[in-house]
């Protein structure tokens, strides 16, 4: 009875998604990419693609960690947004191949047309960046001084109050903070230090909805939908050069 038990849980979790089920989505990122009310930019690129194909989706705000292992694990169906190359480590991860939006990493500072050509253009400054971030952990080597943050809150505060001169920051978060804090004179350096295509990824009993969504998601760049939604969700944070 044990053994049959476990032959049908197996079943149920390699059954694939039909039109009217629940696709549940982890997620650690945070306004205005995901937010509590599942408004954000990435919520409703990823809500409306899925619609289209008759599937309706809970998503479940998660830290990073566990977000990624419920997704390998099949507890949940999948988990936004990530860079390229996670199946490598994730074996029982499929990525859905169209991007959800491409991420900028940027220095914020005080100083206006600061230019920031490469990463060794932050030497000379005292630079600070969120704890746990690869990205800045593996780059930003050898500066002035360097301090690390529990968040992008308290980044801008201290960016704010000249205890920092430079801050490593994801683009449209950084803006979304700034904006939320009242922050005023802060301005992102050029060109970005980095640019990452985000991408939306499904556990391996989903792998024939992958290009499906990759298709709706092409249809969605080409209809307008999806500018409609970074104008409504994005742009409002944004200086008006990069808010188009």
């Amino acid at each position: 009875m044990k053994t049959f038990l476990q032959l049908v849980c197996l079943l149920l979790l390699a059954a694939p998604l039909h039109a009217g089920q629940t696709l549940v989505l982890g997620t650690a990122d945070r306004p205005p990419l995901s937010t509590e009310d599942q408004k954000g930019f990435s919520d409703q690129v990823i809500r409306e693609a899925c619609r289209r194909l008759g599937i309706e989706v809970q998503i479940i705000p998660v830290s990073s960690a566990r977000s990624l292992s419920n997704a390998e694990q099949a507890i949940d169906d999948g988990n936004f947004l990530r860079v390229q190359g996670m199946e490598k480590k994730f074996p029982h991860l499929i990525r859905v191949p169209e991007a959800i939006i491409d991420v900028q990493f940027v220095i914020f500072s005080k100083r206006k047309g600061l230019k920031t050509p490469n990463w060794a253009s932050l030497k000379p400054y005292h630079v600070g960046y969120i704890k746990g971030w690869y990205i800045a952990e593996e780059n930003i080597k050898d500066v002035r001084q360097l301090t690390v943050v529990e968040n992008r809150t308290s980044l801008f505060k201290v960016l704010d109050s000249d205890r920092i001169e430079l801050a490593f920051a994801e683009l449209y978060g950084a803006y979304y903070t700034i904006h939320t804090l009242g922050l005023k004179e802060l301005f992102s350096a050029q060109p970005p230090l980095a640019s990452k295509e985000m991408f939306l990824y499904l556990n391996k009993k989903h792998e024939k909805l992958a290009p499906r969504l990759a298709a709706t998601l092409r249809e969605m760049k080409r209809d307008g939908s999806y500018d409609a939604i970074f104008k409504q969700t994005l742009a409002p944070y944004l200086p008006a050069k990069l808010a188009k």
